[in-house]
């Protein structure tokens, strides 16, 4: 069976019943529920009308939910879970305390995954072209230090100074020795402690985190180099940097089988 998050298989030890919040995408086959803005006939970003053999949760166990609605409440009794999973969902919610409230409240435990911060101060993260550092629709840079969850605001980050972004080239390097992660991983028991965290602090970390990496003239200028050739590359085979029209596409697909709106 294929793990589709990069949550380690002892998190799951011991774990029965296991909800995944936000996992339409890359639904977690392990677990036994799931909870998403999508509906399970569009799960994996495509038409499924069937059940697959690997999935332990069914048509049944998909529920629709809108993690950003008033009042917003996971429709489960208080611990029913052994294990809850989150995987790429909070950066997401430009309000994610309602989420995080009732994934403890439905879970003994659980575990979030986020990008991390690395990658959402590099340049060019998602095309390895363009000067736009990490992902553009998330609104938090994601930390987990000492059992706490610190969730930055990305806006008040101010990643628009050159000070506070990391060359792409580098980050590949960091990541490919091991000395750098790609994602996150915040595992939690009982309560998640978290912090939610705006203003000048989040500049001052986003500028600590970039200082510490010890950037020289070179590794910026090397990586602008690599970039605009890339650029060049695309624009002579009239490629473009990103597709995003897959999204439009898939919500008209799954709009005949949701139970809520999707946007």
């Amino acid at each position: 069976m294929e793990a589709c998050l990069n949550i380690p298989d002892s998190f799951f030890r011991g774990a029965d019943k296991i909800l995944d919040v936000g996992g339409w995408l890359k639904p977690e086959p392990r677990a036994t529920h799931v909870v998403d803005l999508m509906p399970w006939e569009t799960r994996g970003a495509k038409l499924s009308l069937d059940p697959k053999p690997d999935e332990r949760f069914t048509k049944a166990t998909w529920f629709q939910a809108d993690f950003l609605k008033p009042g917003f409440r996971l429709p489960f009794a208080e611990k029913f879970f052994d294990l809850v999973i989150c995987g790429h969902t909070v950066e997401d919610l430009a309000a994610p305390e309602a989420l995080l409230l009732e994934m403890q409240r439905v879970a003994v435990r659980g575990v979030i995954e986020c990008p991390s911060r690395l990658t959402e101060q590099t340049k060019g993260i998602r095309d390895r072209e363009s000067t736009r550092p990490g992902h553009p629709h998330h609104h938090w840079i994601v930390d987990s230090v000492e059992g706490g969850l610190l969730l930055f605001s990305k806006e008040e980050s101010d990643l628009s100074a050159e000070t506070r972004l990391v060359p792409l080239a580098f980050t590949e390097r960091h990541i490919a020795s091991g000395q750098g992660k790609s994602i996150v991983i915040h595992p939690w028991v009982d309560h998640i402690n978290y912090r939610i965290i705006r203003g000048d602090e989040c500049r001052r970390r986003a500028q600590e985190f970039v200082s510490s990496l010890n950037l020289t003239v070179f590794v910026r200028t090397r990586d602008r180099l690599l970039r605009f050739a890339r650029r060049m590359r695309s624009r002579i085979h009239g490629r473009s940097q990103e597709d995003f029209s897959w999204w439009p596409k898939i919500v008209e697909t799954s709009r005949p089988y949701n139970t809520i709106e999707s946007k």
